[in-house]
C-alpha cells in the first residue's frame, strides 16, 4: 500500500535528523550560501562584461549604444534587486529557503542565458534580461543564505554573514577570467581612438559566453540549494556553535532552541514586522546609508574597466585587476564582519564611509601615478565597500530581530530601486561634461554624507 506523500517527507525529515549531525548540517548550510552567493556574485562582473557588450552593441546593432548609455543594463538590475527583495522574504517564509533559492538562482541564470539572443536584438532587450532578470533573480534568492546561516550560529552572525556575502563579493574572481580568457585570448587592445573592441573574432564570441555563464551557474546553484537546511525544532544548536568557539560565547546547551535561535530585536525587545519596523527612525537611517553607500558601489563596479581603458591598453590587465578585486571584496566582508562583532555597527559603518570618501576623492590621482597605484585604489575601494553588505543585514536582524528577517531586509534593499536608476541618470548626464574626475569626487560627496548619518545611530547597535 502507497504511503501518504506527508508521511513519505514526514519520515525522510525524521531520518536526517537522526542519521545527519547537527555539525554537518550547520556547515552545510553555510558552503550552499557560499555556492549560491558566488553565482549571485555575477554582478560584480559587469565592469568587465561592459566593455565587450557595448563594443557589440554599437558596433553591430546600434551605433548610439555607448558606456553612459550601457549603465541602464546595471541600473535597472540594481533597482529590480531593490524592488524585489522583500518577494524574495516571502517566498521564503511560505516555501523555504531551498525553494525560494531555487526560484531565485533559476531566474537569474535564464536572465543570463537569453541574453544570448537579447545582445543581437536592442539595449531594452538586453535591460529585461541582463538587466531586470537577472536583479530579479538575485533578489529572491539573496537572503536566505544569510537567515539559515545565522540561525545556525546565532553568537556569530556577523562573521557568518561575512562568510555567506564574501561569496558574492568573491563571485567576480572566476567567472571574470573565464569571459576574459574566452572573449579576448589574445589580449588584443580596443581601438586606441573610439575605446570599442572592434576586433571581429573578439565580437562574435560575445553572444555565446551567457550560455556559457548560465550552465556554470545552473550547475553550482543546484548543489547550493541542496544543501541549504535551518535549525529543526526536535535539535538544539548549541553543537554548531562549537564550530566557531570564542571566549564570548555563551553557553546555551540548556537554552529551548526558540531562544537559542532568536536574536535580541534591541530596538524593541522583540521581532518587529515590515510595517512595525517603519515606525523607527533609526530604519531610515539605515536606509539612507545603503543608498548612499550602493551608489558609490554601483559605479566603480560598473565603470572602473572604462576609466582604466582612458590610461592603460592592456584589456588582460584591467580584467585581472577586477577578478583579484573579488578577493578583497570577499575577505573584507569577512573582515568588517568580524569587526562588527568586536565593536558595534555604528563603528564600523562610520569608519567604512569615511576610507570611501577618502578613496573615491583620491582616485583620479592614478592617472598620473600609473597602473600599480590604480590597481591599489580599486582594490583598496572593493576592499572597504565590501563590508556594507555584512554589516547592513546584520544590523537590520539585530535592531528588528530575526522571525521577519528576509521581508525586513528587502525593505531596507528597496534603496537600490533608488540608487541604480540614479546612479545611470547622473552618469549619462555627467560622464561626458565633468568626465570621470568630476563623478568620482560626486561620489565621494555622497559616501561623506552617508558617513555623517552613521554618526547618528545609536551606541547601542
Amino acid at each position: 500500500m502507497c504511503l501518504p506523500r506527508q508521511v513519505v517527507f514526514h519520515r525522510l525529515r525524521m531520518w536526517s535528523l537522526q542519521c545527519i549531525p547537527a555539525k554537518s548540517k550547520a556547515v552545510g548550510a553555510v558552503i550552499g550560501g557560499i555556492l549560491i552567493h558566488l553565482t549571485l556574485g555575477n554582478l560584480y562582473t559587469f565592469g568587465n562584461m561592459l566593455t565587450y557588450m557595448v563594443s557589440y552593441m554599437h558596433i553591430e546593432v546600434d551605433p548610439n549604444i555607448n558606456y553612459a548609455n550601457m549603465v541602464w543594463v546595471n541600473a535597472i538590475c540594481t533597482a529590480a534587486q531593490g524592488l524585489f527583495m522583500v518577494l524574495g522574504g516571502i517566498v521564503e517564509h511560505r516555501f523555504g529557503p531551498r525553494i525560494a533559492c531555487l526560484i531565485g538562482c533559476l531566474t537569474m541564470s535564464s536572465g543570463i542565458m537569453l541574453t544570448h539572443v537579447a545582445i543581437e536584438e536592442s539595449l531594452f532587450a538586453v535591460i529585461m534580461t541582463y538587466g531586470f532578470l537577472v536583479g530579479l533573480g538575485v533578489a529572491i534568492a539573496y537572503v536566505s543564505p544569510l537567515a539559515c546561516g545565522m540561525k545556525w550560529y546565532p553568537n556569530k552572525k556577523g562573521l557568518i554573514t561575512g562568510f555567506v556575502v564574501g561569496g558574492f563579493g568573491l563571485g567576480g574572481l572566476g567567472i571574470t577570467n573565464i569571459q576574459t580568457l574566452y572573449l579576448n585570448p589574445d589580449n588584443k587592445p580596443p581601438n586606441n581612438v573610439t575605446r570599442y573592441f572592434d576586433d571581429p573574432e573578439i565580437l562574435a564570441r560575445v553572444p555565446n559566453v551567457f550560455i556559457i555563464m548560465g550552465v556554470i551557474f545552473i550547475c553550482m546553484e543546484i548543489v547550493g540549494c541542496l544543501l541549504l537546511s535551518t535549525p529543526p525544532k526536535e535539535q538544539v544548536t548549541y553543537e554548531s556553535e562549537r564550530l566557531l568557539e570564542d571566549e564570548d560565547v555563551t553557553d546555551v546547551q540548556n537554552v529551548p532552541v526558540e531562544e537559542s535561535t532568536n536574536s535580541t530585536a534591541v530596538l524593541a525587545d522583540r521581532d518587529l514586522r515590515p510595517m512595525e519596523m517603519l515606525k523607527y527612525k533609526e530604519f531610515y537611517m539605515i536606509w539612507s546609508i545603503f543608498l548612499l553607500n550602493t551608489v558609490a558601489i554601483g559605479y566603480i563596479n560598473a565603470m572602473y574597466k572604462s576609466f582604466g581603458l582612458t590610461f592603460i591598453d592592456d584589456d588582460l590587465f584591467l580584467a585581472q585587476v577586477g577578478s583579484f578585486a573579488a578577493i578583497f571584496n570577499a575577505g573584507g566582508r569577512v573582515v568588517w564582519g568580524r569587526l562588527m562583532d568586536k565593536t558595534s555597527f555604528k563603528v564600523s559603518m562610520r569608519l567604512l564611509t569615511l576610507l570611501l570618501t577618502i578613496l573615491f576623492a583620491t582616485l583620479p590621482l592614478t592617472v598620473y601615478m600609473g597602473r600599480i597605484a590604480f590597481t591599489g585604489w580599486v582594490w583598496a575601494i572593493f576592499l572597504t565597500f565590501s563590508g556594507t553588505f555584512v554589516l547592513l543585514p546584520t544590523v537590520i536582524e539585530k535592531a528588528f530581530g530575526s522571525q521577519f528577517y528576509s521581508a525586513n531586509y528587502g525593505l531596507c534593499f528597496t534603496c537600490q530601486a533608488v540608487s541604480g536608476p540614479l546612479l545611470a541618470t547622473l552618469n549619462n548626464l555627467l560622464l561626458h561634461s565633468v568626465g570621470y574626475t568630476g563623478c568620482f569626487i560626486i561620489i565621494a560627496v555622497l559616501t561623506s554624507l552617508s558617513c555623517i548619518v552613521s554618526s547618528f545611530i545609536p551606541k547601542v547597535l
